[in-house]
């Protein structure tokens, strides 16, 4: 089994509907999508984290939209708010959650939402995965793959996003010492453990540790 990360980019940065909606407010950002689920009549239900908001500046938009059949709105304090929808289902969105389904693939909330696009983590058999991206190749959504890696559903989320080798680096740069201050271990040694060259493991590290960066400051 492994695990995917795509970057989903909707047109003009939101998916139709109430995503629109909620990007086009002012100063406010929307943080994650906690749950997208689709109900059995079609419907989706959303749970979103927004930054920057204020509460009845948020019901009051949702309110009168309308594609909302139900809201709450909870507020987080420090400016957050999480805001649980029932809406009607849009056409872009269910494409892409048919091929979810059609090749059992996994989903793994929360979704980041950035500046370029909805970053999202899918895990499931290799041949599905392939099959899966040759059936969005169709779609009329743009979705680019960030990173690939081992399925690993114990680790957190960042260390799931590297590859095999890349997890193994670090492990074996943190066992000998190559973090502590000051450090322990040399590349030539983490090189050694790990059967490759010193140039080799300076690159693994460096991009494992991007990738953990990365994924950190996301959340």
């Amino acid at each position: 089994m492994k695990s995917v990360g795509v970057r989903v980019e909707p047109e003009d940065g939101a998916f139709p509907g109430v995503d629109t909606v909620l990007a086009a407010l002012p100063d406010v950002r929307r943080d994650g999508l906690y749950v997208l689920d689709r109900l059995g009549d079609g419907t989706y239900a959303m749970l979103y984290r927004v930054v920057g908001a204020d509460g009845d500046e948020l019901r009051g938009v949702l309110a009168d939209h309308d594609e909302v059949l139900e809201f709450d709105v909870v507020d987080a304090g420090d400016s957050r708010h999480y805001v649980f929808v029932n809406v009607v289902g849009r056409e872009p969105v269910d494409a892409l959650l048919d091929v979810v389904e059609d090749h059992r693939l996994l989903l793994t909330p929360p979704f980041h939402v950035t500046a370029d696009g909805l970053r999202v983590t899918v895990s499931g058999d290799p041949g599905s995965l392939r099959e899966a991206f040759a059936d969005v190749d169709a779609l009329d959504v743009v979705v680019e793959v960030e990173w690939t890696g081992g399925f690993q559903p114990d680790e957190p989320t960042p260390l799931a996003r590297l590859t095999d080798r890349q997890r193994e680096a670090l492990r074996v740069a943190h066992r000998l010492g190559f973090y502590e201050s000051p450090r322990e271990a040399s590349y030539e040694e983490i090189g050694t453990e790990l059967d490759c060259a010193p140039s080799t493991a300076n690159e693994l590290l460096r991009r494992a540790e991007a990738c953990v960066v990365d994924a950190l400051l996301e959340g």
